[in-house]
Order: C-alpha cells, then structure tokens, then sequence
C-alpha cells in the first residue's frame, strides 16, 4: 500500500479498512505549549496561539491527530460558570453558577458561537483545518453530560444529589438532576455540530466523571450512558463520521455500555486492559488507546514507551479497528523523546492483519 496521509490513516483505522502502518493519536492539549514555548494563559485563550503550539509539535513528532482543546470549561463558562485565568495553570471552576440545583430551570443553552470560551475552541479548529488542509486528523474537545451537568453546583455537590435521587430520598432534585442532564446534552450536541462545521474529523464526548472509579455501573447506565446516546445519534445525523467517547478509570464493567452509545471509538484508559477492550467491544467500534500517560510518557524512557505501544498493538491490533494512543491526556512535561517513540513504534510496521 502507497503511504497515506496522517488524516487518511486515521480514518481508515476508524472504519476497519486497511492502513499503511498504525495510526498514531496520543492526547495531547497543554504539552504542545510546554514544548512549543507559547505561554499558556494564551494557549487556552487565543485560538491563533493553541493552533501554533499544536501545528509546532506536530511537526517535530508527527502524530496523525491535532487534538483542540486545553481544559473542562469552556462549555461550562457559557453557563455562567466561574473558573481561573492563571499563566501557569489551565483552568479550573472557582464557581459554580448556582447554590441549589433546583434553580437550573433558569438556565439556558449556551450559544457555541459567542458563548464561554466555545468560540476560541470553534476558531481554532477553522485555523487549524486551514494550516493543515486535509493531511492531518483533527480531533474537536468536548466534555460528557454527566460531567458538564457536575459543574452546575460543583462535582461534589452533584454527585450528593445524584446519590439522593438513586437512594429515592424524599428530598432528592430528580426533575432537577435530569434537567441539568438535559441541558448539558443539548450544549453539547450543538458545541459537536459547530465543532463538525468548523474542520474537525473526531467529535470528543469526555465524560470521566461517569467513571467506574467514581460512579457505580447501575448509576452510570441511568445518568451517562442515554444521554452519550443522544449526543452521538443527534452527531451521527448532522453529519459526523467519527465519534469518540473517553471516560477515565476502570471501565471493565461498562465497556458493553460504551460500545452501545454509538460511538465510533472508544479511548480506553491504562486501568483497562486492551486485551479485554478488544475481545468485549472490538468487533462494535474501533478502540484507541492505551498507553499510561504517567508511569511510562512522562516517566519513563523511549524504550519503556515503545515497549508499552507494541503491548497495545499486539493485544488489540489485529483484525482492524485499532489507533496507538495515551490513555488520557499526555501530562505537560512530558519528555519529547517518549512521546516520539510511541509514534515511531506506530509507523513502523505494518497494520497488524
């Protein structure tokens, strides 16, 4: 086979067709302004300076994906929450736009044109689609329902509520709970469509809140898993062809219930065995993953990181529907070297048959 072009191997992964080598696709957002030397108060803020710092990095590395994004709550502010504006640290939420969630019937959904920081996300990704034209994968950000829903009142708060309402207390918000659910799932279906409109290839649900480590299953299928559902069939429909759920954690006991939200690929974290992603879901979507962003990319050598690629590859790459990739967002100070390995170890060798 003739080689493709990074965005074309990606692609053709996702839909099970054969590929000139593997792709690779770690996650990358705040690393590309470390090694780029762009500050990054203007990495999650000015969509020229995200797109510069992520075009620099991915000409020295050559990955096959430019992933837009730098944090949870850019969404998130277009609902009126609060969050930081340090230099040094990407955003975090110092306040929740309201004190009870029954107030959430006076909120309403965000515009993704002008609203929080989605506009800097949506230009980015037109910037980015102009630099790179149709050689390079691109990867749009996007935070899960259940999450997003978290940071109404704060995640602790919320998942007080969420427990009250799952224990059938008298004084648990059910109407409350799900319509923050609904709200968010609306957001995020039309912050995914603009994100489609504006260049990106891979529309991102990121629910980690949702995670096993954090919610139980039971929980999970009434208050994450519909909702995912929704977001990707209303995706599916503008147009989307490669739709992508991450949630953080030890999916083991769910991994059934991702494959049936309807996603394309699923990004499946270090604390899930790749083996067992393959033989549960493999056949149903494509799967990505799943490198360990600490213990090997930001701690470990070229050698330990191309040892772990080849382990992700023998154990899920045969018969297709496989990308090389992190487990979850590569840490800032990773070292360049280790994350060079895991491409090269991708593009290496051929496409496991």
């Amino acid at each position: 086979m003739t080689t493709l072009s990074p965005r074309q191997r990606v692609l053709r992964a996702i839909r099970r067709e054969p590929t000139d080598c593997v792709a690779a696709i770690p996650y990358i957002y705040d690393m590309a302004a470390a090694v780029s030397g762009v500050p990054l108060k203007d990495f999650y803020t000015r969509p020229e300076a995200m797109v510069k710092a992520q075009l620099a990095l991915q000409e020295e590395v050559g990955h096959d994906v430019i992933a837009i994004g730098s944090d949870n709550y850019y969404i998130a502010e277009g609902f009126g929450c609060k969050t930081t504006r340090e230099d040094d640290e990407i955003p975090s939420l110092i306040g929740p736009p309201l004190t009870d969630l029954n107030d959430v019937f006076d909120i309403e959904v965000p515009d993704p044109a002008t609203d929080g920081r989605m506009p800097v996300m949506i230009e980015a990704l037109k910037l980015a689609r102009k630099s790179v034209g149709d050689q390079i994968a691109l990867r749009s950000p996007g935070t899960g329902p259940f999450a997003l829903a978290s940071y109404f009142i704060g995640s602790q708060n919320w998942l007080m509520e969420i427990a009250m309402v799952e224990a059938g207390l008298p004084e648990a918000k059910e109407a409350a709970v799900l319509h923050a659910l609904e709200l968010t799932t609306e957001a995020l279906i039309r912050f995914g469509k603009a994100c489609h409109d504006a260049g990106a290839d891979i529309l991102h649900c990121g629910d980690s809140l949702a995670s096993c480590n954090v919610i139980s299953p039971r929980t999970y299928q009434r208050f994450s898993w519909p909702y995912s559902q929704r977001v990707f069939a209303a995706w599916h429909a503008h147009g989307a062809q490669a739709c992508l759920l991450h949630i953080c954690g030890n999916s083991t006991p769910v991994l059934n219930f991702y494959a049936d939200t309807g996603a394309d690929l699923v990004e499946i974290d270090n604390a899930v065995s790749m083996a067992t992603a393959k033989e549960r879901i493999g056949a149903r979507t494509a799967l990505v993953g799943n490198i360990n962003t600490v213990t090997e990319l930001l701690q470990g050598t070229p050698e330990s990181v191309a040892a772990s690629a080849q382990r992700c590859i023998d154990q899920a790459g045969a018969g297709g529907g496989f990308l090389l990739g992190s487990g979850c967002i590569v840490p800032r100070f990773t070292p360049v070297e280790n994350l060079r390995a895991l491409v090269e170890t991708a593009h290496s060798q051929p496409y496991p048959a």
